[in-house]
């Protein structure tokens, strides 16, 4: 066997599954990078009132790069259409479904812990804090969800199988965390499952849209709206909360995450992820 059949299927002349993730690793992580290098080049000769609305554009500018190369990748190298970034009509729905998944179950879950008396509003910060806190969450969400999703995930899955994927990509998405400040291990549990609903939902809507929206929109109104720590960074948000109670319950320096309310809570969306028909999760015609 020749080195060219090694690498693409001799019938189609198309990249074998097992070499194409690799490949566009290698397609845009240089690009990336380069980017990246470049912005901090210009941000760092720019006044102090402009270097903000740089990083701004500049992590603007990175996302819609990624996906062009991601597009242009799939186009001339996978021979296949993306439809897991296809903007069509049925966009909206896929981004109110993750919303719902992420910020709306977040919302639940401060909810239950105000009316159990745990949170409780003493003061707000300046409303520039949310438009940080979607500066800052809407890369750094993307950057997990591309990396995690459209290129481990979908390489575990073609290699190994869906089941087996769905317990690796969570598991490797913990494993990330592990780093962070208070992170505990009810936190890093509640993650593995926060990210089987990722990849799960994934799977069955079958539009990258659904998961960059749920994770975006759980980060954004935990820490940026709420004012709960994210993961243990305890980053400023717009509310300036009160948190008592045990941290099983609240999460303690955390966050909510590491509480048994998330856990059930992702447990919850799992199931219904599960039961619910195609119709529901890929198009808006129900």
């Amino acid at each position: 066997m020749d080195s060219k059949s090694i690498l693409f299927n001799p019938a189609t002349q198309v990249l074998r599954k097992g070499w194409r993730i690799p490949w566009l690793i290698l397609w845009v992580a240089p690009v990336f990078i380069a980017l990246r290098l470049l912005a901090i080049g210009v941000w760092t000769r720019l006044p102090a009132p402009m270097v903000k609305p740089a990083k701004s554009t500049a992590a603007l500018a990175s996302i819609l790069v990624v996906l062009w190369i991601y597009r242009l990748f799939a186009r001339k190298v996978e021979h296949r259409i993306p439809s897991e970034i296809k903007v069509d009509r049925d966009t909206p729905w896929h981004v109110g479904l993750g919303f719902l998944m992420g910020g709306g179950v977040m919302l639940i879950i401060v909810g239950t812990l105000a009316m159990a008396g745990c949170y409780r509003v003493e003061a707000f910060n300046s409303p520039w804090t949310l438009l940080r806190a979607v500066v800052f969450y809407l890369p750094q969400t993307f950057i997990e969800d591309f990396v995690f999703g459209l290129v481990l995930y979908r390489l575990l899955r073609e290699g190994l199988g869906m089941r087996t994927a769905l317990i690796l990509a969570p598991f490797l998405f913990a494993a990330a965390h592990t780093g962070n400040d208070h992170e505990s291990l009810l936190g890093l549990a509640e993650i593995f499952t926060a990210g089987t609903v990722l990849y799960y939902a994934f799977e069955r809507t079958g539009r990258f849209w659904t998961i960059w929206a749920l994770h975006f929109s759980w980060n954004f109104i935990m820490n940026g709206i709420l004012g709960m720590a994210n993961s243990g960074q305890d980053l400023s948000g717009f509310i300036k909360p009160a948190i008592t109670g045990p941290a099983w319950l609240t999460g303690g320096a955390t966050g909510p995450e590491a509480s048994v309310l998330a856990v059930g809570m992702d447990l919850l969306v799992l199931f219904l992820l599960w039961k619910m028909p195609d119709r529901c999760l890929r198009s808006r015609a129900i």
